[in-house]
């Protein structure tokens, strides 16, 4: 498995297809600067994990994947980081970065009831919440293209402490667990990343 970051203040990318380039081009500012540097990373996560890929397009929000390809992207505040994988080794990957702190109000939007208790005492709620949204966006990464539209959004996904993360699965489905790891960036941010369990 092969992971990467790009960012913004590198310039402009190098690693992009010269059809990335053009499919940016039809985008506005600033979603055409994210795809550039997701892209980006993209490419430096498939070569980190020894494999090739040509231009990685879209299907709607998602690339669309080479055949035998696993990955995913995120962006936050000008940079970008990307897993990518061998589809047979890893048929779940999913990545989360967040830099940008949300409020504890917006915990509705992300947690089911019995899933609060997991933001703990109110000093670190907010903290634990950026954590817990992270893990969840990279759990649905990792698990949506295995499920299906069934899994609709984040509250569809319940997560179990498990070490320095969680293990998350899908509410509507007994399908597959990801194991998700967090880790907490200096300045405030939290980086997540799923895989299948073992």
């Amino acid at each position: 498995m092969g992971f990467a970051v790009a960012s913004v203040h590198e310039g402009p990318p190098v690693t992009v297809t010269d059809e990335e380039r053009r499919l940016a081009r039809t985008m506005p500012q600033p979603r055409r600067g994210d795809f550039l540097i997701g892209r980006s990373a993209l490419h430096r996560a498939v070569r980190a994990a020894g494999l090739t890929a040509g231009a990685v397009l879209r299907d709607g929000p998602r690339p669309r994947l080479p055949e035998g390809l696993a990955a995913s992207i995120s962006h936050s505040r000008g940079v970008a980081v990307a897993l990518a994988g061998a589809a047979d080794r890893f048929p779940a990957l999913g990545v989360d970065l967040e830099l940008t702190d949300l409020p504890v109000r917006a915990a509705h939007l992300v947690l089911r009831e019995p899933e609060h208790a997991l933001l703990g005492p109110a000093r670190t709620a907010p903290k634990r919440l950026l954590a817990l949204y992270s893990a969840k966006e990279a759990a649905f990464k990792a698990l949506s293209p295995l499920l299906g539209p069934e899994l609709r959004g984040l509250r569809d996904l319940r997560l179990t402490p498990d070490g320095d993360g969680f293990l998350a699965r899908a509410l509507v489905c007994p399908g597959p667990r990801v194991r998700v790891t967090v880790r907490h960036l200096a300045g405030g941010g939290v980086l997540c990343w799923a895989l299948p369990e073992d």
